[in-house]
């Protein structure tokens, strides 16, 4: 198409309007929405070209969003339907007040460097349509694929999924997580308190699994292989959080290792010289197509790490013959290491814990020894160096990891920050500073000793309370042992420990799994889409209202989004 003609067609085509079928079709009953407008815009547009993609693959309005091209929306001879809606503002994360748009049926003239395009997204119950129209090319025909669609699907492809640095997250839909990946870059085996040893084992375990391919073929075994990752079994020791109302913290005895080891070793898969090994993280799984669609991305990345989190909660009753099948049966399974983690290994079907063509090694994450409790004690004493109001001296350290026998490290943590919470609340109301010496005096001469002591037995009086009643009731108490638990609870540690005037460093404790400025970077509001996905916002520009972005790279947001409603013109 010329610059000058190259949006004119459809007025030398007909007056009809595509629109009209639209609502037509939307009005009634669907059986293939697809096949039905394909045959719309071929009569619609005689002269070019059909090609219908997913909206989100490949993402064309986010791709113009980011500069690489542009979509003019285009009212005049098409119409449009769509829903506006109210976002507040919100002064902390840097964002004003605002309107967002969202739209079900709406056509765009797009230009991709020389080429021009009519691109119609349509959105038809839960799908979600691109129709991308343009005149055959050479040796093409009406009915082609041209040559130079095919062209901008591939450029916007790669610039969705142009590096590697997301990790894929599973939550009743895949979806690439950029997030998670940074959280991933930050986890060390230096910030992970356990054996040595098992550190060890855990390392080589997987850089021998993916090194020996050819061992495995020529045993002629299948390469593949299953972990799981358990708790100490026996008495639990529920506990509410004091930090994060809306969760509890919990269960047999969480928060031993087992996260952060998975995210360590995610973090060494990905900085492999030789190759990148993809991790593939399962958050939610509760129906048999569920677990179907996780073992086919996994064969699809293969080879990669599936990390089963909680799989007591994934394989149930209703999903275990179906999860057994995937993982035994006639398809190949080569190149998947599964990493399963637990809290109830007393509790598995046998068929998981026993079978070794299933998960053939297990491994104990025990509740931390006095020595490491006193180790991450020195990890929260060299956090708090930069806070001179805070005395803290070494001799704390063994001090505190004695009086907190039995405590994990999820334990330990709710300890300190309620201390801190504590010392800042009392601060506030007394205007009280510091206390104690720096080395010398006795124990109960420090702030900190005074109010950890308080903040531990308190937590051990919630244990004791919170077991008796959990095993009165006859339930077990929910676990916050997940990366998405993790991260909300620690969101809550960072803001509180941040507005107490303690802020912590730079450099994360253990469980934290970012810090708080990528938390003001990175937390944007929530807003759900029709089909219940997360959509942002992005902010108002020039007077012109927020559209929900449909697409995240480089930690922004592209795009439009859609939610339910309804306005035509």
């Amino acid at each position: 198409m010329a610059d000058k003609d190259a949006f004119t067609l459809v007025s030398e085509a007909s007056q009809h309007k595509v629109f009209d079928d639209y609502e037509e079709l939307s009005s009634a009953h669907l059986i293939d929405p697809q096949t039905y407008l394909t045959a719309v815009f071929r009569r619609q547009y005689p002269e070019l070209a059909v090609t219908c993609t997913s909206a989100s693959n490949p993402a064309l309005l986010a791709f113009a969003a980011a500069g690489y091209a542009t979509a003019e929306l285009d009212t005049t001879e098409e119409s449009i339907n769509r829903f506006h809606g109210y976002v507040p503002g919100n002064a902390r994360y840097g964002y004003t007040e605002g309107i967002y748009e969202s739209r079900y049926f709406a056509k765009y003239n797009y230009r991709w460097g020389d080429e021009f395009f009519i691109v119609y997204v349509i959105i038809i119950g839960f799908n979600a349509y691109n129709f991308i129209l343009k005149e055959p090319g050479n040796n093409e025909t009406t009915l082609s694929n041209p040559k130079v669609v095919d062209e901008l699907i591939m450029a916007c492809g790669r610039w969705m999924y142009g590096d590697n640095d997301f990790i894929y997250v599973y939550d009743r839909y895949w979806t690439a997580s950029k997030r998670l990946w940074q959280q991933v870059q930050k986890a060390s085996w230096d910030d992970v308190i356990l054996n040595e040893e098992m550190k060890k084992t855990l390392v080589s375990l997987m850089t021998k699994f993916f090194d020996s391919e050819d061992v495995y073929k020529s045993l002629g075994v299948p390469w593949k292989r299953g972990v799981i990752f358990h708790g100490p079994a026996g008495s639990s020791h529920p506990s509410t959080s004091p930090i994060h109302p809306q969760q509890q913290l919990t269960s047999t005895h969480p928060g031993n290792g087992k996260t952060i080891s998975i995210k360590a070793l995610m973090h060494s898969l990905s900085k492999s010289k030789d190759r990148t090994i993809p991790a593939l993280y399962v958050k939610s799984a509760p129906r048999t197509y569920d677990i179907r669609s996780i073992f086919v991305q996994a064969r699809a990345m293969a080879p990669c790490m599936l990390i089963l989190e909680d799989i007591d909660t994934i394989v149930t009753a209703t999903s275990r013959s179906y999860f057994f099948n995937e993982v035994d049966g006639l398809e190949n399974n080569d190149g998947i290491f599964m990493v399963a983690s637990t809290n109830h290994l007393d509790r598995l079907d046998p068929g998981l814990s026993s079978r070794p063509s299933r998960f053939d090694r297990k491994y104990l994450f025990p509740l931390p020894s006095e020595h490491e409790r006193t180790l991450y004690c020195e990890y929260w004493r060299d956090k708090l160096k930069s806070k001179p109001s805070i005395k803290f001296p070494r001799k704390l350290s063994p001090a505190i990891a004695g009086i907190t026998e039995e405590f994990s490290f999820a334990y330990l943590q709710e300890a300190f920050v309620a201390t801190l919470l504590a010392i800042a609340g009392h601060r506030s109301e007394e205007g009280v500073r510091g206390g104690g010496e720096d080395e010398g005096g006795d124990l109960d001469d420090y702030e900190l000793w005074r109010e950890m002591k308080n903040q531990v037995k308190a937590l051990r009086d919630d244990m004791g309370n919170n077991r008796v009643a959990a095993s009165a009731a006859g339930v077990d108490l929910p676990e916050m042992e997940t990366f998405a638990e993790m991260e909300g609870a620690a969101s809550t540690v960072r803001e509180v420990v941040k507005s107490s005037a303690l802020p912590i460093t730079s450099k994360e404790p253990m469980i934290l799994p970012h810090d708080i400025k990528d938390q003001a970077v990175q937390d944007k509001p929530i807003i759900l889409d029709r089909s219940g996905k997360e959509s942002f916002s992005l902010p108002v520009k020039d007077g012109a209202p927020k559209i929900m972005p449909l697409f995240s790279r480089d930690g922004k947001m592209y795009g439009e989004g859609f939610m339910a409603g309804n306005s035509t013109e």
